[in-house]
Formats: structure tokens, C-alpha cells, sequence
């Protein structure tokens, strides 16, 4: 699942929530928004996530609300570095790999947003990928002989895009 864009996709939140067991992992390819809009669906969305009893993992998209994320503290899960929201809440960072159930998932979170969001507020400038993450995501990658069994991003883009995950499919 992606694009939650604060609670758009709140259903389909409610169905993982109650239909998973706690060996399921729900992962969130990006636009978690929390804390993105001040709206009453949104905050609504924003409890649900940070008091879930079941395991959310999120990469970051550009619909997000970095200052807030950047808040939590790091710890560590599934072998590499996240941002622990709750007992059950992180954010994977980019360009590492982790390690769940056996498989290899190399993260890059993050996509640049188009202008028209940022007349609205809504804009970070940390959505774009900075040159310390492409290097440590080369580098991890590398350090794998460049072979994971998951590539989880938020954007790709074909042709010529010039988004990391494009760069790398390149590796």
C-alpha cells in the first residue's frame, strides 16, 4: 500500500489493523501523511497509526511531513536504522537494507515534489534524496554485491527519470 496522503486510504488501514496477526508486517511505500494536513480526517488517520497494536514499517514519499517524522528517535529493526514512531510504528530510511522474515528489502524512500504543492504549505525540501543517502545506498548495495530480494521505493520513474531507484536500476 502507498499513498495514505493522512487517512485517504483509512479503510484499507482498518482492515490491516483488524485482520492482521502479529507475525504480519504491513509495509507503506510512501505519502504515509502524518501530520500532513489539519483536517479531522487526518488527525483521525494520525491516532490510528501511532497507537496501532499491529506492525506498520513506512519508506517516506514526498507526501509527508518531515519536521514531524524527524521528531522520533532512531533505533534499530530489522538489522539497520529506523525512526521508531511506537512500539509498533518505524520508518525504514534510505538506503539501507533490512532484513524481514528471511528476505533482504533495500529502502529508498523520497520523490520530488511537483511545484503546485508548495504554495499550499505542503512542501519539504527534505522529500528529494540528498547525496549522503545515494552514496550510503550505493554503498550498502555494494556491499551486497548488489543483490537484494526487494526493492522498496515510493517513485520510479521509467525513461529519464532521475530518481535514485532509476540510477540504481542501473547497478
Amino acid at each position: 500500500l502507498s499513498d495514505f496522503h493522512g487517512g485517504e486510504c483509512i479503510g484499507e488501514l482498518n482492515k490491516y489493523l483488524d485482520e492482521a496477526d502479529d507475525s504480519d508486517l504491513l509495509i507503506i511505500l510512501g505519502d504515509i501523511g502524518l501530520k500532513f494536513r489539519d483536517t479531522e480526517k487526518n488527525r483521525e488517520f494520525d491516532e490510528l497509526i501511532l497507537s496501532a497494536k499491529k506492525k506498520i514499517a513506512f519508506i517516506d514519499g514526498n507526501h509527508e511531513n518531515f519536521d514531524f517524522l524527524e521528531t522520533f528517535d532512531m533505533g534499530e529493526r530489522y538489522g539497520a536504522p529506523v525512526r521508531v514512531l511506537s512500539e509498533n510504528v518505524v520508518w525504514l530510511q534510505r538506503g539501507y537494507v533490512y532484513e524481514i522474515d528471511g528476505n533482504s528489502f533495500f529502502a529508498f524512500g523520497g520523490c520530488k515534489s511537483s511545484d503546485k504543492w508548495k504554495p499550499m504549505g505542503l512542501h519539504w525540501t527534505q522529500e528529494a534524496p540528498t547525496e549522503e543517502q545515494i552514496t550510503r545506498a550505493y554503498a550498502n548495495l555494494k556491499a551486497r554485491g548488489n543483490k537484494v530480494d526487494y526493492v522498496i521505493t515510493h517513485k520510479y520513474e521509467r525513461g529519464g527519470g532521475t530518481t535514485v531507484t532509476h540510477e540504481l536500476r542501473e547497478l
